[in-house]
């Protein structure tokens, strides 16, 4: 299933990995400011994780104890895809994704930012993937729903 992304200029995207939003973006008040610049999704452990957009591997690896691949999809646009529980042998700097290429498999949870320069945007937006849906008594919440990832 694709998507055209609504703000990241116009890239045609898919679900990078279906989940529930359990932390919504908080833009920080400054650069330097506290703040959650990305969504971290409940994810099914294990799941494949695929690229949102075609792009190219900027970063893949590990930070502290958290591993994450980084993926510009266009000029001034990145994506981060962060909380992975591993990753595949060619995933490293300057590898060529195709839309739903594997990035690696899901955690429990997964975290997805998205930088135009270098601000961080609400990446459900940017990326036109954000679906409201009941969470319980009164509660909306967020999910990101799509079909089963396919396999290349």
């Amino acid at each position: 299933m694709k998507f055209l992304c609504a703000g990241a200029v116009g890239l045609a995207c898919i679900v990078p990995v279906p989940g529930v939003v359990l932390r919504s973006f908080e833009a920080p008040a400054c650069e330097r400011c506290a703040g959650h610049r990305g969504v971290t999704l409940q994810s099914a452990v294990g799941r494949t994780v695929v690229a949102t957009a075609s792009g190219v591997v900027e970063f893949a690896g590990q930070v502290g104890n958290t591993l994450y691949v980084v993926q510009r999809v266009a000029p001034s646009v990145r994506v981060t895809y962060g909380g992975l529980a591993g990753l595949p042998a060619e995933m490293q700097g300057g590898h060529e994704l195709v839309a739903g290429d594997p990035i690696g498999q899901a955690a429990d949870t997964t975290y997805i930012s998205v930088r135009v320069g270098e601000t961080h945007v609400e990446p459900l937006r940017a990326l036109g993937l954000g679906r409201p849906r009941l969470v319980g008594p009164g509660g909306v919440g967020t999910a990101i729903v799509g079909p089963e990832p396919f396999s290349r």
